[in-house]
């Protein structure tokens, strides 16, 4: 089966909402809040942060542990995010909403029930973390899993998975595929062109010009680099 998510991070205009699943006890929600930002480290931090519990106020000892933890990763709490919509004004005077659902101050919304736990993975699929963005200089991403980014990874910037790396875009940063000897890793990109790679602990000699839709991969103790178009 797959694993339960205890916490979904939803990104708005304003901020982040970090929605904590009330089906799950805290001490999960903790491990599931504390995996996800270290995974995620330096990336969202001086992100302004709100958490939502559905229609169940959060007890105070555990709101006090869940700001701990946002700071330590430099999150700034703050109770003016809105998420999704701002209801009609009229309503904006009244904290009461229908079905249990609760507001956010200022521009005040209701927000949606937390989604459904996902299924487990099919079979052959694994998990992955995905990035909706670029990252620039002096950003990192770490995760145990593969990683996805549909943006660049710009030079100065550095992205590391314990599977493969995929980036839809320009990989102009340093990456490291198969952290935990994965060798059978790869680091993909749209346009291939990293200051440093290495895949299970062996370097590579970057290439010598960008390479278009390319990947890197492990042949003995070697990384070559191979084209989609050949």
């Amino acid at each position: 089966m797959g694993r339960i998510q205890g916490v979904q991070i939803k990104g708005t205009r304003n901020g982040l909402v970090i929605m904590l699943n009330p089906a799950r006890t805290f001490d999960e929600l903790k491990e599931s809040l504390l995996r996800q930002l270290e995974q995620a480290r330096d990336f969202f931090k001086g992100a302004h942060v709100t958490f939502y519990n559905g229609p169940t106020e959060i007890p105070a000892e555990h709101r006090e542990e869940l700001l701990r933890i946002v700071a330590r990763y430099g999150l700034i709490y703050t109770d003016n995010i809105t998420y999704p919509s701002a209801v009609r004004p009229a309503e904006r005077s009244s904290t009461a909403t229908p079905s249990g659902a609760i507001c956010l101050k200022k521009r005040q919304q209701v927000l949606p029930p937390i989604p459904p736990e996902p299924a487990a993975l099919p079979d052959m699929a694994e998990p992955a973390l995905l990035l909706n963005r670029s990252l620039r200089a002096g950003q990192a991403v770490k995760t145990e899993s593969h990683l996805v980014i549909t943006g660049d990874v710009h030079p100065g910037a550095q992205v590391s998975a314990g599977g493969s790396i995929v980036v839809l875009g320009h990989l102009a940063g340093r990456a490291a595929a198969g952290l935990y000897g994965n060798r059978t890793a790869v680091v993909v990109a749209g346009r291939l062109a990293p200051v440093a790679l290495s895949i299970a602990g062996i370097s590579a000699t970057p290439p010598a010009k960008t390479l278009v839709a390319a990947k890197a991969m492990l042949e003995g103790d070697k990384i070559v680099y191979r084209s989609f178009y050949r």
